[in-house]
């Protein structure tokens, strides 16, 4: 039988890692029953797997310079498989956190090798493929929200729902890993920077607050979609994995079309566009009660729902949260993407290590936003989480707009 090329096994890698984080976003709702806690205490959950992501970041690019890219993700990829057995029978909150840590461990060291593989790919075919790379991911964490959202409709049990996803998974991540060549490391030049620890040029601080804010759109839905949907737009089964659903279709859309609109309007064009589907998606999950109070717009929506059969099973409030989240998806699509490509082409510093920055810069935005997310979600409804990542994407704009000659890269 023919090897399948590296490409398209790097791809298949990103989509079934992500398949588990659909698995995760749909059944977080489950989880939280299951431990008894409050939003603060799914909040405290995310930092601990952020913090162990992170720790393991600082050392992954050592790691992958001492051994490969290729090693790392083995071991990383049968971790991931092997820790989500033991998920369904843990029931104290703290003992979850320590589970998640050595979880985020075993994510933050595959998310540096994964990327530092597809960031050389790139370099080494000479063209943009990033976002097609990422694209494979949104489809990876569509398609796992979709399954484990019919399961849920089904009532299968968390038990048999994670059961179905290792035992079909981990074997076929193992066979696609062995498909990967043992080092793609075209981009260590002599001299080149080996370590974070140096002072960054200014386009890596700029693509690291803009992925930052970029984090919290896609964590919150990762993390809080499925909950918006049970706790603020009153959705249950399938209903609750809309959120997640529709973010992802519209994910993958923009990252599958991300490569071409960058080379057709360039990056800085790109990045306004998805900040602007972005502010917009956010107003309106902001002020969702508000929208659907002005009779026009609940009159457009039950039109659009009768006149589109595929439509048929939506209610006005479900359609108007999966346009919300659409625009959302579209706007987070690429640019994580941009800024693994961008760092990983800035000279005299090694791609495993801008990668690494970018990587940390994500994760490390975990550190105090889950917690506060959880907080704000407990005290003033769920629905404000989104108020802080509003805030953050207009201003951002103006020091984007102001440094455009450095996405040029």
């Amino acid at each position: 039988m023919k090897k399948v090329s590296d490409i398209h096994a790097i791809k298949i890698i990103f989509f079934i890692t992500a398949c588990y984080v659909g698995l995760w976003s749909i059944r977080i709702p489950t989880i939280k029953d299951q431990l008894f806690t409050d939003y603060i205490g799914i909040g405290l959950i995310m930092l601990s797997f952020a913090i162990g992501s992170i720790l393991a970041m600082i050392f992954a690019n050592f790691l992958i310079l001492k051994t490969s890219t290729k090693t790392i993700l083995t071991f990383t990829l049968i971790a991931e498989g092997c820790l989500w057995l033991p998920v369904p029978f843990i029931e104290d909150l703290w003992l979850f956190m320590i589970f998640s840590f050595i979880f985020g461990m075993s994510y933050g060291a595959f998310e540096i090798a994964c990327n530092v593989y597809a960031s050389n790919l790139e370099i080494r075919e000479k063209k943009s493929m990033m976002s097609g790379f990422h694209a494979f991911w949104s489809m990876g964490v569509l398609i796992g929200a979709l399954i484990t959202g019919v399961l849920l409709e089904w009532n299968y049990s968390f038990i048999s729902n994670i059961l179905i996803y290792v035992l079909v998974l981990l074997p076929l991540s193992l066979y696609f890993v062995l498909c990967l060549e043992n080092q793609t490391d075209h981009n260590i030049e002599e001299g080149s920077k080996k370590n974070i620890f140096f002072i960054w040029p200014t386009l890596i601080f700029l693509l690291a607050i803009i992925s930052m804010a970029n984090a919290l759109t896609e964590g919150s839905v990762d993390t809080w979609g499925a909950l918006y949907m049970r706790d603020f737009v009153k959705g249950s089964g399938y209903e609750v994995s809309v959120a997640t659903i529709s973010f992802n279709i519209f994910m993958v859309l923009g990252r599958l079309s991300g490569d071409w609109l960058r080379d057709k309007i360039g990056v800085f064009c790109l990045i306004i566009i998805l900040f602007l589907s972005t502010i917009f998606s956010l107003i309106i999950l902001i002020n969702f009660n508000m929208f659907l109070n002005y009779s026009w717009i609940e009159e457009f929506l039950q039109v659009t729902i009768d006149t589109i059969p595929r439509f048929q099973f939506l209610t006005p409030n479900l359609l108007l949260a999966a346009i919300a989240f659409s625009f959302l998806g579209f706007g987070a699509s690429s640019i994580v993407p941009i800024a693994y490509s961008l760092v990983g082409k800035i000279k005299g510093i090694d791609s495993g290590v801008g990668i690494t920055i970018i990587s940390i810069a994500v994760y490390g935005t975990f550190i105090g936003a889950p917690a506060s997310l959880g907080f704000i979600a407990n005290n003033y409804g769920i629905n404000n989480i989104f108020v802080p990542m509003l805030i953050i994407f207009m201003i951002l704009i103006i020091p984007v707009s102001f440094y455009r000659n450095k996405f040029s890269v």
